[in-house]
């Protein structure tokens, strides 16, 4: 908690208000109950405008752009040359301030999982404050540091790009003593010309790394191979190795680095999400113990290999976002799992592939085979997927909607079925299940 003085002292603005500031936006109509209020100004809006609003919703305070009119309101203006950039300092003085231990996760897929995955690790040991949903950008970030309660010990940072510099900007801004890269795969290819473009973009995160600081990457990505860094995968030739991962739907047990661990989670890709976890706590010195502990309580965010029933029907409910990396380990997940004698994938558009979007979708193709059974594929991208199916035992049926996949699926439901729900977030895949009451 900062007060608006502090902040003040921060930007170089003489101001003497001692109140503290309890939360902080750049949305007007966001909780601001004794809060600072951020105005961005987009290429179509202009946050300014809406600071009525802002006070309405109890900002005490507002950084304001130089030039514009200063409001007639009963709120403490402080005026600066840019909002953003004044946010994105008064964040890294107030992290500097706390002086937490930084955790820094970039990469194409798994961010969310990982960071999950280590706060639920390192809670048992240390006061942690983590990135809340995906507020992960140039403003997402900041605001993130912003509401960190002043004893936290260890903060988890995750970093999300759009271009060249994104991720060096934020990594400047936190300074991290550990950084990983996930994976990397192919959202944002289109604006970094394809996946070395955004392997180079991933690797931005070791520009603010502490000296002395951890860099943990996917060591089995070729497109990483020139990086200065402590490897994890299954390849024998990295610093730790993941071998004999056994995944059944109750979760999965794996060994790292020659211990054996288990997460109650499915998916051969989360096994390395949660060898990000332990390589980062032993970093900070936690025992394997403790570290199964936190991992045996891991709860992910929703709709990510998310675990559910439906009647007697089991679903993997993956539909938060996707990419054909994420995609393809989905599908092995659901392949190797035992007991079932249905495999039903649900499959749907992916969005930001670029010129390569056919290709990208047919490539998912190849890996629906025996033992998946069934694939419902949906949208008009989605349809592309059955382009490289090869397996004509497949049974393969196309919807233009969600409610239309809902009707396709309901008659497959039932005690031997798993379902596997995965689309990029704009398909909004998860309402399958709201058409699935109504059938």
């Amino acid at each position: 908690m900062v007060t608006i003085a502090q902040l003040a002292q921060w930007l170089g603005l003489n101001e003497t208000d001692t109140r503290p500031l309890r939360n902080f936006a750049t949305d007007s109509r966001s909780t601001l109950t004794d809060g600072l209020y951020i105005p961005i100004q987009g290429a179509r809006v202009d946050g300014h405008r809406f600071i009525e609003g802002a006070v309405q919703q109890g900002a005490i305070a507002t950084l304001w752009k130089k030039g514009i009119p200063v409001p007639q309101t009963d709120i403490v203006v402080l005026e600066v040359d840019e909002p953003l950039a004044a946010l994105q300092l008064i964040a890294q003085q107030y992290l500097k301030q706390v002086a937490p231990k930084v955790i820094a996760i970039t990469g194409s897929n798994g961010k969310t999982s990982t960071k999950d995955m280590i706060e639920s690790v390192l809670k048992r040991t240390y006061r942690t404050h983590k990135t809340a949903g995906n507020f992960n950008s140039d403003i997402g970030m900041p605001l993130t540091i912003l509401m960190m309660p002043r004893d936290t010990e260890v903060a988890v940072l995750e970093m999300g790009m759009n271009g060249f510099g994104d991720i060096e900007l934020l990594s400047n801004l936190a300074e991290p003593d550990i950084a990983l890269v996930t994976n990397i795969g192919e959202s944002h290819a289109e604006q970094v010309g394809g996946r070395t473009g955004i392997a180079q973009a991933k690797l931005e995160i070791q520009s603010g790394l502490k000296p002395g600081g951890h860099l943990f990457i996917d060591g089995d990505e070729p497109l990483l191979a020139e990086a200065t860094a402590e490897r994890i995968g299954y390849h024998q030739t990295n610093t730790f190795v993941i071998e004999q991962a056994e995944a059944t739907f109750i979760g999965t047990a794996f060994k790292f680095d020659g211990t054996t661990f288990g997460i109650p989670v499915l998916g051969k890709h989360q096994v390395r999400n949660a060898a990000y976890a332990i390589a980062t706590a032993r970093a900070l010195g936690l025992s394997d113990e403790v570290i199964q502990a936190g991992l045996n309580e891991v709860e992910l965010t929703p709709m990510r290999m998310e675990r559910l029933m439906y009647g007697q029907t089991a679903i993997i409910n993956d539909a938060y976002n996707a990419s054909p990396t994420s995609m393809n380990a989905a599908i092995e997940t659901i392949a190797t799992l035992d007991g079932f004698t249905h495999k039903v994938v649900v499959l749907g558009d992916m969005y930001e592939l670029g010129q390569q979007e056919r290709v990208l979708h047919a490539s998912v193709g190849k890996k629906i085979a025996l033992p998946v059974s069934h694939a419902i594929l949906v949208g008009g991208k989605g349809r592309y997927i059955a382009e490289g199916i090869v397996d004509p035992t497949v049974q393969v049926q196309y919807a233009d909607t969600v409610e239309e996949a809902a009707r396709l699926l309901h008659p497959l439901l039932g005690d031997q079925t798993v379902v596997l729900l995965k689309a990029s977030r704009g398909l909004a895949l998860e309402q399958i299940f709201t058409y699935l009451n109504e059938t």
